[in-house]
């Protein structure tokens, strides 16, 4: 499917942005991208917490992520299926509980100078839609009406998480400018709404999650 082609290209750069992050608060108790902008996006001591909480809960769930789609046998043996369920069920509780509350707070609360409604509007489209595949994810495994519902469940799956990390492209593309610029409010909504082209490639800029992955 284009989901598991496309997420066949985003675990290593996924796994480098983890690391960064981890590196970055275990060393500096900061963001690196916070690090690196120079302070442009801190506010209170209450926002900079969220952020190191929805990062560390990202990198667990990405981390589960990946053991949960490329562990092909703990998916096919029947002695391993719980193995399966159970880190699913953690995945997907990190992603309700944590990361996606997290998101749509720092959505709504963080500093943006400019074009702040077209930034927040791709923002909430991101965790929107990987909600909504997680959730019809868990759905169809739940309920299997047919002997096609575990493959579509892990189709699902794919695409949550796969747009769970359309954040990376805004993130390495931002990286690139923040090098070249230090107007870094601008790289930042500049390399949001670039990479939102992908939205319209894939079609869930008319079609929302029912879109091309």
């Amino acid at each position: 499917s284009e989901a598991e082609e496309a997420l066949r290209v985003f675990w290593c750069p996924a796994a480098i942005f983890g690391l960064a992050e981890v590196v970055s608060y275990c060393g500096w108790r900061r963001s690196f991208f916070e690090l690196i902008t120079e302070g442009a996006f801190e506010l209170d001591l209450r926002f900079e917490t969220v952020v190191e909480v929805h990062v560390w809960a990202s990198v667990a769930m990405w981390a589960l992520g990946g053991v949960q789609i490329f562990w092909e046998r703990g998916r096919r043996s029947p002695n391993l299926a719980w193995a399966h369920r159970r880190m699913g069920q953690a995945m997907l509780g990190l992603f309700f509980a944590v990361v996606f509350p997290t998101s749509l707070y720092l959505t709504f609360r963080q500093r943006i100078d400019w074009l702040s409604p077209a930034v927040g509007a791709v923002l909430l489209d991101t965790a929107l839609c990987t909600a909504y595949f997680l959730y019809r994810g868990w759905r169809v495994a739940r309920e299997r009406r047919t002997a096609k519902s575990l493959a579509l469940h892990g189709r699902l799956m794919q695409c949550g998480v796969l747009m769970s990390m359309s954040i990376l492209p805004q993130r390495f593309l931002q990286l690139y400018l923040t090098a070249q610029f230090k107007a870094h409010q601008l790289n930042y909504s500049a390399s949001i709404l670039v990479t939102a082209i992908l939205f319209v490639l894939f079609g869930h800029f008319l079609d929302g999650p029912r879109g091309g992955i």
